[in-house]
C-alpha cells in the first residue's frame, strides 16, 4: 500500500511566508525547502476527496522546492486628509484576509515603525495599525512584483 503525506495549504502558505521574511527584492520569487514532517496516512485519498484544500505528497519525496511569488506594501498613517504622516511609533500587524472555521483571522507578520515596507506572498490581507489611542484596520492587496503604498487615516 502506498503511503501518502497530507499537508494543508494554510500550513504550506505559512512556511512560504516564513521563508519570505528574509530581505529580498519585490517581484522576485523566493525559494524555500519544504520538508515533510506530517504523519503518514494510508486513507488520504478519501480525506482529499472530502477536503479539496489538501495537497498530497508521496512519502518517498523527502523534500520539495516551491517558488512563491511575492510583492510589497508600504504603510503609513495620517491624522486627517491632507496632513503629513504620523511619525510616532506604530505597531503594525498583518492578518489573513480569510477567517478560519472559528471566525478568526491569523497573524502573518508584525512590525513596529512609522512607515514600514513589508514583503508578503501575493494575496489579500487585513492590516492593523495600533497607535497610542486607536487601532485602525484596513484590507490590502499584495500583487506579485509590485509595491503598493497604503495610507490609513486616523479619525
Amino acid at each position: 500500500m502506498k503511503r501518502i503525506l497530507k499537508v494543508s495549504l494554510s500550513a504550506f502558505a505559512g512556511l512560504g511566508f516564513l521563508a519570505l521574511t528574509a530581505p529580498s527584492q519585490a517581484g522576485q520569487a523566493a525559494s524555500f525547502d519544504f520538508v515533510s514532517s506530517v504523519a503518514a496516512i494510508s486513507k488520504s485519498n478519501a480525506a482529499a476527496a472530502r477536503n479539496p484544500r489538501l495537497v498530497q505528497i508521496a512519502s518517498h519525496m523527502a523534500s520539495q522546492s516551491a517558488s512563491v511569488p511575492h510583492g510589497a506594501i508600504r504603510l503609513r498613517v495620517i491624522p486627517q486628509v491632507g496632513a503629513k504622516a504620523v511619525r510616532e511609533r506604530i505597531r503594525w500587524r498583518v492578518m489573513t484576509y480569510g477567517k478560519d472555521e472559528n471566525g478568526r483571522r491569523h497573524q502573518v507578520a508584525e512590525v513596529t515603525g512609522a512607515a514600514p515596507e513589508i514583503s508578503l506572498p501575493a494575496g489579500w490581507y487585513v492590516v492593523h495599525a495600533r497607535l497610542k489611542d486607536k487601532t485602525i484596520k484596513h484590507p490590502v492587496e499584495v500583487t506579485a512584483g509590485k509595491t503598493f503604498k497604503y495610507t490609513l487615516v486616523k479619525q
